[in-house]
């Protein structure tokens, strides 16, 4: 199947509101019988200049993600202080903590992780 070229600023749009399944099924049938990672194509870079002049959606997405607290098997994203951290959470402990001076850096890399952009 030939992969389709979504415009990166849905890519971003679809990712900061959990609606990537329906993006992409805009452009295939089916998208949950495909790895979604291959159709969702933005950079790091994009994604950080994007959240850094959006601040207003960066933090929105921060809020909605730092309201829960899961326990295992998720990214978690969080402030302490004047750094921003995100970490595989594994039975309420922290693993793999990343720490970053920006909240766009932050959200950036809580949404490539999630979506398995790495």
């Amino acid at each position: 199947m030939e992969i389709p070229s979504i415009p990166e600023s849905d890519q971003i749009g679809a990712m900061l509101d959990g609606s990537v399944y329906k993006l992409i099924s805009d452009y295939i049938p089916n998208p949950s019988q495909y790895n979604l990672k291959q159709y969702l194509t933005i950079s790091r870079r994009t994604l950080v200049r994007f959240l850094t002049e959006n601040t207003g959606k960066a933090q929105a997405y921060f809020e909605e993600h730092t309201m829960t607290s899961p326990l295992h098997d998720v990214e978690q994203i969080w402030k302490e202080g004047s750094k921003y951290f995100v970490a595989t959470m594994d039975h309420g402990k922290p693993r793999f903590v990343r720490q970053f001076a920006t909240l766009a850096e932050a959200v950036a890399e809580h949404l490539l992780v999630t979506y398995g952009m790495y």
